[in-house]
């Protein structure tokens, strides 16, 4: 082995010095690692988030489909039993999102906290380790700085003395070489075989005493690095568990609902029935289907068509049914209020029309009463001027509680409840409601078909109550007592008729701010909201926030979301936890 080949390095083991750097250095990696895996669990999450909000945008669209397209029956209904198991499927892997969010993620998040002591350069751990090291090596690289300076004392010696000996042997055979030059080398030959001999006995004795302490230096370097392979362990064995969790977490055939959702589209998809679906479409739109044949029918005075022409005074409306009076053929005798014999019976039944028009109240209703529920607006106030409102023969009251929802029929999305304004509108009346209803003539069964007839018993009609001013068709109202509003024999006060409130005079007051809770509560919304005040914040479907304070008494609570604290409607979240 030659000298160069000693200088270089033996080998790169951890006893070496400062060779322990790997193992301390590994201690950092477990925080990042740490890191490393909450990043990997978040990108999953998002991954089945996104999944479950594409399947349930694919359903959407194809269930309107299913609204409004052609197919039918139990096809149809196979049809919905795939998008079903979308939706279902949606719900797990939105599940699947929450577990590794909530419980693994977070998990990783605690662990990481308790074992890792975070100081200003460096963590607590890594440092303990470091220091150790360093202390339990310091005696023996001591020893092996000597060991090593000792050796290159005695290598360079050696390499002196063999140049000397060369020389000595070169002059011994040269006659020209002086005497005194020959002895001179030969002292110097002596002295160099001194000097080895001496750093031979130094270098071995620093060897010997390494040697002898390499067992102190195994051993404390030793304790030190089972440390820290325990800590290792330890990191180890916690991914493991976590690895366990996101396999739990993952693993949708352990869950009893994943099985249940192919069971019942197998099932659904076995109930289509050809020949179901062909007889009900041809009871429903084919040979099947009941016709009323053209019969024979005699001429009965009783039974006539009602009419078809309008009457030109009148007045049209699109919002409801107008009737303007129902008389039966007959029955009708007019005569001169002042001769005092017209028919009692018809007296009595105009005075008792007149007075059920005087007093019902006239509110207008949409024709499809299936359209949906009413939403309250939010607009800043009410008309002053009271609408002339006409109700549709047969309609229901129109006292409607605002808490009232009317089911969804099946095969309909259901839509998103417009918020209520949060500003109490409270209307006060001065002036009663012109109540008036108006009657179309052309509903009237028991109408006459000529038209000229009806007009003139109409005229005749008027001037009796042109001549009676006391039961004219709109009365003035008192100012002092407005007349109480009627509607089929039943009264209704004004408050309770009228859902906004008296519609002449507005006042706007804020309402009471509801307490704060006192830990923030998860939510989830389960519709889309667009922003309208600078209070408010937008939010889809899906996205999760904190609720800050309890729902206040017109329906809005104040969340917490990107860091921003304002208004949301109450009944457009839920909890996570109840979902």
């Amino acid at each position: 082995m030659s000298i160069h080949d000693e200088m270089t390095a033996t080998s790169d083991s951890f006893w070496e010095i400062g060779k322990y750097s790997r193992t301390v250095k590994r201690c950092d990696n477990g925080y990042k690692l740490c890191d490393n895996l909450r990043q990997l669990i978040e990108q999953r999450a998002e991954i089945e988030k996104g999944y479950s909000k594409n399947l349930q945008g694919w359903t959407k669209k194809w269930n309107d489909f299913l609204d409004k397209g052609p197919e039918y029956g139990t096809t149809q209904a196979m049809w919905r039993g795939l998008l079903e198991e979308a939706n279902s499927t949606a719900e797990l892997h939105t599940n699947v999102a929450e577990n590794l969010l909530q419980k693994v993620y977070q998990g990783i998040k605690s662990w990481q906290k308790e074992n890792y002591h975070k100081s200003m350069m460096h963590f607590k751990e890594t440092k303990e380790f470091d220091d150790s090291f360093k202390k339990a090596q310091k005696p023996w690289e001591k020893k092996y700085t000597k060991v090593m300076s000792n050796r290159k004392d005695y290598h360079n010696a050696c390499k002196a003395e063999k140049s000397t000996a060369n020389q000595v042997n070169n002059m011994r055979s040269d006659d020209s070489v002086a005497l005194d030059t020959k002895k001179k080398m030969e002292e110097r030959l002596q002295k160099c075989q001194q000097e080895v001999a001496g750093l031979k006995d130094k270098y071995e004795a620093s060897l010997n005493d390494i040697n002898n302490y390499n067992a102190k230096y195994i051993e404390d370097m030793t304790e030190i690095f089972q440390k820290c392979q325990e800590f290792e362990k330890k990191r180890i064995e916690f991914f493991k568990t976590t690895f366990y969790d996101l396999h739990q977490c993952l693993d949708l055939s352990v869950d009893p609902r994943f099985p249940q959702i192919y069971t019942d589209l197998h099932n659904v998809i076995g109930k289509t029935d050809s020949d179901q679906d062909l007889r009900w479409w041809s009871h429903n739109n084919g040979s099947d289907m009941a016709m009323n044949w053209p019969q024979f029918e005699e001429y009965s005075p009783d039974l006539q068509s009602i009419s078809k022409k309008e009457r030109k005074s009148q007045l049209h409306t699109n919002d409801g049914i107008t009737i303007t009076s129902i008389r039966h053929k007959g029955d009708f005798a007019p005569a001169s209020p002042h001769a005092g014999g017209y028919d009692r019976q018809s007296s009595t039944k105009t005075n008792d029309s007149d007075n059920a028009r005087k007093n019902s109240i006239g509110i207008i209703l949409p024709r499809n009463p299936s359209v949906g529920p009413l939403k309250p607006q939010r607009s800043p106030s009410l008309s002053k001027q009271s609408e002339n409102r006409t109700i549709p023969e047969g309609a229901p009251s129109p006292l409607v509680d605002k808490n009232e929802t009317r089911p969804i029929p099946e095969g309909q999305n259901r839509s998103p409840p417009t918020p209520a304004k949060r500003t109490l509108i409270r209307n006060q009346s001065s002036t009663s409601i012109q109540q008036k209803v108006e009657y179309d003539e052309s509903l009237n069964p028991f109408g006459d078909d000529d038209e000229d007839e009806n007009d003139k018993v109409d005229d005749e009609k008027n001037n009796q109550r042109s001549s009676y001013p006391q039961t004219s068709y709109e009365p003035e109202p008192e100012l002092d007592q407005p007349t109480e509003p009627t509607y089929n024999g039943r009264t209704y006060q004004e408050e309770d008729s009228n859902p906004f409130g008296n519609e002449d005079t507005c006042s706007e007051e804020s309402p009471k701010e509801s307490p704060r809770l006192a830990d923030p509560v998860l939510v989830r919304a389960v519709f889309d909201y667009e922003a309208v005040e600078p209070d408010e914040f937008s939010f889809k479907c899906g996205e999760e926030f904190y609720k800050l304070s309890e729902e206040d008494e017109l329906g809005w609570c104040k969340g917490r979301k990107d860091g921003e604290e304002k208004l949301y409607p109450a009944n457009y979240v839920k909890p996570v936890s109840e979902l």
